[in-house]
């Protein structure tokens, strides 16, 4: 005779239901609150996107116009190396934000500031760690942005990755 394996479930390891844990987590860790501020991450992003493709448009230009003549410019490998440029140019320009004061241009406009669980200021290293967040975030096509839509606390890879959140000011 087969016996089935059958899952035990023990609560050993748990004596007791934590729900006083929401009572002490601040209102800005709540999925709900993440939420709200996702047309402004959106449109902060969008803002510092901008702000990096036009500084990038005139290295473009620059580099277009030093290129020898016959060159083609609109060959694949190139423009694949003119955008793989542009997303390491992003993902240095959100890590050296991070760094130096926890808001890009975009979030200050957007009222928006990067906080720890405890609402402090990034540290240097929270910093660093948010900023290679950033960087796994941009590479794979920008889908760590887009889990924010589908992510049940809608935090971006950034946000899961460094432990941090963002807040209204």
């Amino acid at each position: 005779m087969d016996r089935k394996k059958r899952t035990v479930i023990s609560l050993e390891h748990q004596s007791q239901l934590d729900f006083d844990e929401a009572e002490h987590s601040p209102p800005f860790t709540f999925p709900e609150y993440q939420r709200s501020l996702i047309g402004s991450r959106v449109a902060a992003g969008a803002l510092d996107f901008g702000i990096v493709g036009l500084i990038y448009l005139v290295f473009v230009v620059v580099t277009y116009t030093q290129m020898p003549a016959g060159a083609v410019f609109f060959e694949k490998r190139v423009l694949g190396i003119y955008g793989a440029g542009y997303l390491l140019l992003v993902a240095i320009y959100f890590f050296l934000f991070m760094l130096s004061g926890g808001q890009t241009i975009g979030m200050r406009f957007r009222q928006l500031v990067v906080v720890t669980r405890d609402d402090q200021m990034l540290d240097p290293r929270g910093s660093c760690i948010r900023g290679f967040g950033y960087f796994i975030s941009i590479m794979p096509l920008m889908l760590g942005f887009v889990w924010a839509l589908i992510d049940p606390e809608h935090l971006t890879w950034a946000d899961k990755v460094s432990g941090t959140f963002v807040r209204k000011l």
